[in-house]
C-alpha cells in the first residue's frame, strides 16, 4: 500500500510539475487573443470575396456571405456538398490538372475555372486555395471575373470574325481596281469600268457596314457604348430611315406602308441606338421581301409604351429556329440560302440595343409567309 501511495503522489508530483513548467497567459492577453478571433470571424463573414473551408474529402464545411451569394443559393445549402461538383472548364484536361491540385491539398493562387451555381447559371472564377488552420483543412477564395472574361472572349470573336468577314470586300475591291488598271490602259470599254466602279462601292459600303456592326457589337458588350438621351420626333426620323434604302425599295418595287399613331410624338431615346434599331430592321425586311412584296414600318403610343412594329410578307423564318433569332452570328437556314449576305450580327445588335434603352424586343413568323418585329419602349413625355 505504501509503495502504491508513492507511485500516486509521484504521478501527482509530475502533472503539477509539468503544468507549472507551461507559461501562463494572463487574462489581458487572452481577452485580446479573444478579439482577434472574434475580429477575423467577423471579416471571414463579411468579407466581399468569396471565401469557403473545405476538408480533406473536398466538403464544404463553411462559407461567408459573399460566397452564398456567388453560388446563388441559402446559407445551409452549400454544407458538406463537393467543391469538385461546382467546377467545370471545356478543356478537360486543363480540368483535370485542376481538380488534381484541389484534391491532393496543392496550395495555388488565380485558376481560372467555370463554377456553375446552384441555379445552372455558369460563371468565371479565379480561384485560391491555401492551407487551412487546422490539420486536413483548406481555405477557398474565389474572385467572380465573369464580366471580365466575357470582354475578353468579345474581343477574341471580335478580331476572328473582322479578320475573316473583312478580308473578301478588300479582295473583291482590289481585283476590280485591279480590272479598272487594264481598262484605263485600253480605254476601249466605258460601261465595263463602270461596272467595276459599282462592285468598288458596294464592297466598300459592305466593309462600313461590317465595320460599324462588329464596333456596335464590341461597345454593347463591354459596356462602352456611350448613350445620350435626347427628344427625337419619331415621324421626321422613321422618314430619314426609309430614305436609306429608297433605291433598293424602288428596285425591288417594294410596297412600303408606314403608319404613325400619332402622326406628331418624340420619344426620349439615344438616337445611335434608336437608328441600330429600326434600320437593322428595316434593312432586313426590305433584303428579304420578294419584289413587288410589302413592308410595314409602323409605330404607335400604347398606354407608357412606343411600340415599333417593322412587318414584311418575305421569306419568314423556321419556326425551330426563332429562338436562336437573337443569337450572335446566326442566320436562318433559309436566309443562308438567299443570294444575299449577311454576318448574323444585326438582330443580335438590335436587341442589345432595345435592351439598353430599357425595351423588349418579340418576333412571330410563318415561313414563306413573312416577319414580324414588335418593339416596345418606355414612353416619356416632356412633361414627366
Amino acid at each position: 500500500l505504501l509503495s502504491q501511495a508513492m507511485v500516486a503522489m509521484v504521478v501527482v508530483v509530475w502533472y503539477l510539475v509539468k503544468s507549472m513548467s507551461k507559461p501562463k497567459i494572463s487574462s489581458a492577453k487572452e481577452n485580446e487573443l479573444m478579439a482577434s478571433l472574434a475580429q477575423f470571424k467577423s471579416l471571414y463573414k463579411h468579407s466581399p470575396v468569396p471565401y469557403l473551408t473545405i476538408d480533406g474529402k473536398d466538403l464544404i464545411k463553411s462559407h461567408n456571405l459573399a460566397a452564398t451569394r456567388l453560388f446563388r443559393t441559402t446559407i445551409d445549402d452549400l454544407k458538406d456538398t463537393d467543391i469538385v461538383n461546382y467546377l467545370t472548364l471545356e478543356d478537360e484536361n486543363e480540368l483535370s490538372v485542376l481538380l488534381g491540385k484541389i484534391e491532393t491539398g496543392y496550395s495555388f493562387t488565380d485558376e481560372e475555372v467555370q463554377l456553375r451555381a446552384r441555379d445552372g447559371a455558369l460563371l468565371w472564377v479565379s480561384l485560391s486555395m491555401f492551407s487551412g488552420s487546422s490539420k486536413g483543412t483548406r481555405l477557398v477564395s474565389m474572385v467572380d471575373i465573369t464580366r471580365k472574361k466575357m470582354i475578353d472572349i468579345a474581343k477574341t470573336e471580335f478580331v476572328s470574325l473582322a479578320t475573316h468577314q473583312l478580308r473578301t470586300p478588300v479582295a473583291a475591291i482590289r481585283w476590280n481596281l485591279d480590272l479598272m488598271r487594264k481598262g484605263l490602259e485600253k480605254a476601249s470599254d466605258i460601261e465595263k469600268l463602270f461596272g467595276y466602279l459599282d462592285r468598288v462601292e458596294r464592297n466598300s459600303i459592305r466593309m462600313t457596314t461590317l465595320i460599324d456592326d462588329f464596333l456596335n457589337v464590341s461597345k454593347l458588350e463591354t459596356g462602352t457604348f456611350a448613350t445620350s438621351s435626347e427628344m427625337i420626333e419619331l415621324s421626321n426620323f422613321f422618314q430619314s430611315v426609309v430614305e436609306e434604302y429608297t433605291g433598293s425599295v424602288e428596285e425591288k418595287k417594294i410596297n412600303l406602308k408606314r403608319s404613325e399613331q400619332p402622326s406628331k410624338l418624340s420619344l426620349l431615346a439615344d438616337k445611335r441606338l434608336l437608328h441600330i434599331i429600326v434600320s437593322n430592321l428595316l434593312s432586313n425586311a426590305v433584303k428579304y421581301v420578294p419584289e413587288s412584296g410589302v413592308v410595314v414600318l409602323q409605330y404607335e403610343l400604347i398606354d407608357k409604351e412606343v411600340v415599333i412594329t417593322v412587318a414584311d410578307s418575305g421569306i419568314g423564318i423556321p419556326v425551330d429556329q426563332l429562338d436562336n433569332l437573337f443569337t450572335k452570328f446566326f442566320r436562318a437556314r433559309n436566309a443562308e440560302r438567299q443570294a444575299t449576305e449577311g454576318t448574323g450580327l444585326g438582330l443580335y445588335v438590335v436587341k442589345q440595343s432595345v435592351e439598353k434603352l430599357g425595351g423588349t424586343i418579340a418576333v412571330s413568323s410563318v415561313e414563306g409567309q413573312g416577319t414580324t418585329f414588335e418593339v416596345r419602349l418606355p414612353y416619356i413625355s416632356m412633361e414627366d
